[in-house]
Parts: structure tokens; sequence; C-alpha cells
């Protein structure tokens, strides 16, 4: 069996490097192993936690009110929702080299860099599964509910730093796509009720579902940055088959 490459964990200048046996807990309560930001009440008491897993390194997110961001080595960004109560806390594996956590404060945008000390930059760490994971229980998108959701989630898809993990506004995705504002609500809620019909939790109580959403899509890389293409090209073809004014 292949012996587990050490973690390296870089913040603010700072290395600390963690075994198969260490696990690091971080967030803004003075008992996590990194104490981010004690004053930053933005921060979770306990945001995450980075442990082995067996096959490999993994990032918990152990907040139940503040995601977490993951960037990789290509500047691609996605969330790490929160499980709402009774859920089993969503994990990322370190799949790459390096990996950077972003946890967002009030005061600051807190980053945690991840290296794996191995000689193979992927680290062959096996993805962990999600039995609630969207990939599988989402049905098909048609285009209209697709340009919608990227529209969305554009500030997402930009690669770090121009990453901006918030979700549009119904009007400004309405903006966009030049439609009306309650086509953009009532795609967007068709959505939420697929998901859940379909048993993904978080989403059933949830008055404003714009923020979830992105996350779970994201996260299951339903949604990645080449949509922002697909939407360019969807947006230029609808001008060039509009009549000109």
């Amino acid at each position: 069996m292949k012996a587990l490459p050490d973690l390296i964990v870089e913040y603010e200048g700072n290395t600390t490097v963690l075994t198969a046996t260490d696990t690091l807990t971080f967030g803004r309560d003075a008992s996590c192993g990194l104490c981010l930001d004690s004053a930053d009440l933005g921060v979770s008491r306990i945001a995450g936690r980075l442990s082995a897993t067996g096959s490999g390194w993994a990032v918990t997110n152990l907040s139940r009110k503040r995601p977490l961001h993951i960037v990789d080595a290509a500047g691609f960004g996605v969330p790490l929702p929160v499980v709402s109560a009774g859920g089993v806390p969503s994990r990322r594996s370190v799949d790459g080299s390096p990996l950077t956590v972003l946890v967002v404060g009030e005061a600051w945008t807190y980053a945690l860099i991840l290296r794996l000390d191995s000689d193979d930059p992927t680290g062959s760490i096996e993805d962990p599964l999600d039995e609630n994971r969207t990939r599988t229980q989402l049905p098909a998108l048609t285009d209209r509910r697709r340009e919608v959701l990227v529209a969305m989630t554009s500030g997402y898809l930009r690669p770090y730093p121009y990453y901006d993990p918030r979700p549009r506004t119904y009007q400004e995705i309405a903006d966009m796509l030049g439609l009306p504002k309650s086509t953009v609500v009532k795609r967007i809620e068709q959505v939420r009720l697929d998901l859940v019909n379909a048993g993904v939790l978080g989403l059933e109580k949830e008055l404003d579902a714009r923020r979830t959403l992105c996350e779970w899509l994201l996260a299951t890389r339903v949604l990645t940055p080449a949509d922002l293409d697909w939407l360019t090209v969807r947006a230029a073809a609808r001008d060039r088959a509009s009549p000109s004014t």
C-alpha cells in the first residue's frame, strides 16, 4: 500500500506539516489548531478540518452556517457547502497540489494553501463520494434553465483572484440575459424543486435558494468555467438572431 504523503499547510508565511496521524482544525476559536482571527465574527468558531481519510487527505466543512471555498491549481474555485442539521459534513479531497482553502470572514478572506509532499502532483487520491450529490440526481438541464444558472453563478466561475462567491440577484440575471425577472425566478425555482424531489437536502425550506443552489451545482461540477464560454456564445447567437432596430 502506498504511503500517504505529508500535507504541508501554509498560512500567512507560516508552515505546518501534517502526517497521516495528524488532524488540524481551523476557525476563529482559540481551541483550533489554526486560529484565523478570534475577533472576526464572520468566521465560524470551528470552520473546518484537515485530516487523513485512509486513501488521502480531505478538507471538511464543519460550519453550520458558512461554506468554505476551494480553489484548485488552475484557479477554479468551488464552494464546499454547509450541510443541514443531521447531515454528513461535506468534504473535498486534496486531489491536486496546490489547493487553496478560502475562509470568507467579515474583516478578511483567509487563505490556507495546501501542498502534498509527494513526487506525484495529483497525490493519486480518491475523490470521496456523497450519496446526496446532485450530479446523479439533477434531471437533464434544458438550455433555458442552464443559462439562468450559469448567469447566477458567473462570479463563482471566474478564476481566482477574480472569484466572487456571491450569487447574482434575480434582477442582475434578468438584465444579463434580457429576460423578465419573473421568468428567471420561475426557472431557478423549477431547478430547486427538481432537486428537492430528488432528495437533495438543504433546499426544501429555502425561500431564496440562490446561494445554496450555487454551492451544490459548483461543488458537484454540474457547472464549470466552460459554461461561461457557452453562455457568451449563446448570447452572441441570440443577438445575431434578433432583428436590428
